[in-house]
């Protein structure tokens, strides 16, 4: 028995009860009153659930049969051991006292649970997050509200939620905490607006003369001492005044000639845009890399740069491996009209006739055979409409001109080809 005693674990009632409790009553394990007694059918001894599962535990570690403690013959755990409700029963309805310091409950062992969880002399932890302290229950409440170091304060400042040991290091940092100003002028302003303060409206900063910019006074004074400065420097002011009259003056007349410059060089800018028709001729160098690329999904869509015709902002996008209708089979082309600075001042929708040609580079003139395509926009169609993105839609030639017409002359040469597109007003 001594033997079994060793290698299990206490698992009985230890509670102080008012009464005696009988021997036949007490675990033959840990020798306590018995706990969710259980009984071996064989033997008839009484045990601690919780003291014969620990000792079958340790036999199963070892590889042994599993026993009874006291007399050791061997037990089957579902047939041999069996709850003993009468026991229980029994020892539940003794009388203990409450195990609390200083609490003089007594009262039946069922009742034990219940009491305890509202026992005022229990020892309990501390509710508030992070605090290690235990206390009698009575007095619970006053530590969590009153004395914890870790119950919750709300900042006065900013209505932060802080723990009271954590209160000193948030107002070294809170934005809200009033501070004298830096410079002793007396006030007391909120941490986040001392900048602003000093900067803006402290008495005491050093500030430049308030004509500084304007008559170049390079005065340094506190901001408390401007008016005084104002009156005493007043001369000062006048002929600081007449020598920047002066000196804009002259910087007016010079602005005024290169104004006119200016001027004059936009008209006849706005004159060309009117006036001029000439095609637009884009290179594109490494075509076949181009292609390639096309083909392969990277760069499907060439753009040219942008250029402006009767003041309209253009541009050709190219397709070297085509799309919708000349899907991998053609070059498609396109014009797309883009927003431009001289939108207000011409007539929506674009009407013009633009026509695309891929140049033949024949080295003879009469030998060379132009891809050449024409479209004339139509009104009605939102892409010749005043941009109102960056640019339109494009409109064009899905089917320009098929990959495999495009090697049979001399449209590629050192892996390079020309388009064009000549616009013109309608009717011409």
């Amino acid at each position: 028995m001594a033997e079994a005693r060793e290698v299990a674990l206490p698992g009985g009632y230890d509670d102080e009860f008012v009464n005696s409790v009988d021997e036949d009553l007490h675990c033959s394990i840990c020798h306590l009153p018995l706990k969710e007694a259980v009984q071996t059918g064989k033997c008839g001894h009484r045990f601690c659930r919780q003291c014969l599962d620990e000792h079958f535990r340790r036999l199963e570690v070892l590889r042994e049969p599993l026993n009874c403690p006291v007399e050791r013959n061997t037990l089957i755990r579902d047939k041999d051991i069996f709850p003993d409700k009468a026991t229980e029963r029994k020892i539940l309805s003794f009388i203990i006292k409450c195990p609390s310091n200083g609490c003089q409950w007594t009262g039946e062992l069922r009742s034990k649970t219940d009491h305890l969880t509202s026992c005022p002399r229990k020892i309990v932890p501390c509710t508030n997050k992070n605090c290690s302290e235990t206390m009698t229950r009575d007095k619970l409440q006053k530590h969590v509200t009153t004395t914890c170091p870790w119950r919750i304060l709300r900042c006065t400042h900013c209505s932060e939620s802080h723990p009271e040991c954590k209160t000193e290091a948030h107002h070294a940092e809170c934005k809200k905490f009033p501070l004298n100003c830096s410079q002793n002028c007396g006030a007391v302003i909120p941490r986040e607006k001392i900048s602003a303060h000093i900067e803006k409206d402290c008495p005491l900063t050093i500030i430049s003369c308030p004509y500084f910019d304007h008559m170049g006074c390079e005065a340094k004074i506190q901001r408390r001492e401007v008016e005084s400065h104002l009156q005493a420097a007043m001369r000062l002011h006048l002929d600081l005044a007449c020598v920047k009259l002066g000196d804009t003056q002259k910087k007016l007349e010079e602005t005024t000639k290169k104004l006119e410059k200016r001027v004059n060089a936009l008209e006849k800018r706005l004159h060309y845009f009117e006036e001029g028709c000439e095609s637009f001729t884009w290179r594109i160098d490494g075509f076949s890399e181009v292609l390639r690329k096309a083909k392969s999904g990277e760069e499907t869509i060439l753009e040219s740069s942008p250029f402006y015709r009767y003041g309209y902002k253009c541009k050709i996008n190219i397709n070297p491996n085509g799309i919708h209708a000349g899907e991998n089979t053609h070059l498609s082309v396109f014009l797309v009209i883009m927003k431009g600075e001289y939108d207000a001042t011409l007539t929506w929708p674009f009407n013009k006739k633009f026509t695309f040609t891929l140049i033949d580079q024949q080295e003879t003139e009469h030998n060379k055979e132009n891809i050449v395509m024409s479209l004339t926009s139509d009104p009605k169609l939102s892409n010749y409409a005043r941009p109102v993105k960056k640019e339109n839609i494009g409109r064009g030639y899905p089917q320009f001109v098929s990959h495999e017409e495009l090697q049979k002359r001399r449209y590629i040469v050192d892996d390079t080809i020309f388009v064009q597109v000549h616009i013109t007003s309608v009717g011409y």
